[in-house]
């Protein structure tokens, strides 16, 4: 049984270092591995690629001077 990593652990390694998309992507292959798969509070199923789209579309994660940094009104508080 594969298990999957709530998105929040992603948002909380930007909550603590703002990183660049390449920092981000070598910390969570670090964390969680290659082949980790994601899960949101509704939604499961994510890629790392997949789970970025969604952060960016939602607009959970934004970008300032060239790093990508958590955007704390977007993100559900539990």
């Amino acid at each position: 049984m594969t298990t999957e990593i709530h998105a929040h652990k992603v948002l909380n390694l930007l909550k603590e270092k703002p990183m660049t998309e390449a920092e981000l992507r070598q910390a969570v292959s670090e964390e969680f591995g290659d082949q980790a798969t994601f899960r949101t509070c509704k939604l499961n199923g994510f890629n790392l690629e997949s789970l970025l789209e969604f952060f960016i579309q939602r607009e959970k994660i934004v970008q300032l001077d060239g790093k990508w940094a958590v955007n704390l009104e977007r993100v559900c508080s539990h």
